[in-house]
């Protein structure tokens, strides 16, 4: 029994999500071969290319192998390149690439950073939109160059 654990996690730890490999890492994994999930638990995180996840519960739902879709709880942090984002929650679907952080979301790079209730980010396109609560609005601060003095 412990060698097929170990077999299986050695396999979801290398399932292809759009043809990169994901590694992921936790304290703790179940796995419901029935219903072609994993339930990773305790420090998680997860690296694809120059994307990487953490979070504290992360369930991957796969098939042939393949991770299909996922949702991470709890101090979700996400980075990518320059660009980093943090909610209390996220989903990702394989089908369009798009992570959608919920609950006091944010994005953040060099140039500002863009707070909202939802951030709906395309990884393929790094594309951003940001949906705010009712009655709430969208904030995003922007860095600015200085401007230089003019002397006299």
């Amino acid at each position: 029994m412990k060698f097929l654990l170990t077999l299986w996690a050695c396999l979801i730890a290398n399932i292809a999500w759009a043809g990169t490999p994901v590694t992921i890492e936790s304290t703790q994994m179940v796995v419901d071969h029935q219903h072609s999930q994993a339930e990773f638990k305790g420090g998680v995180h997860l690296v694809r290319g120059d994307f990487d996840l953490r979070c504290d519960r992360l369930l991957a739902y796969y098939q042939n192998n393949e991770l299909q879709r996922a949702e991470a709880f709890g101090r979700v942090r996400m980075q990518q390149g320059k660009k980093r984002g943090a909610s209390k929650q996220a989903t990702y679907n394989k089908k369009n690439d798009i992570l959608t952080l919920i609950g006091k979301a944010s994005v953040e790079d060099s140039d500002g950073v863009i707070r909202g209730e939802k951030i709906i980010h395309n990884i393929k396109t790094e594309h951003t939109q940001v949906i705010q609560g009712a009655g709430k609005r969208v904030r995003m601060s922007v860095e600015s160059d200085p401007v230089p003095s003019k002397k006299p």
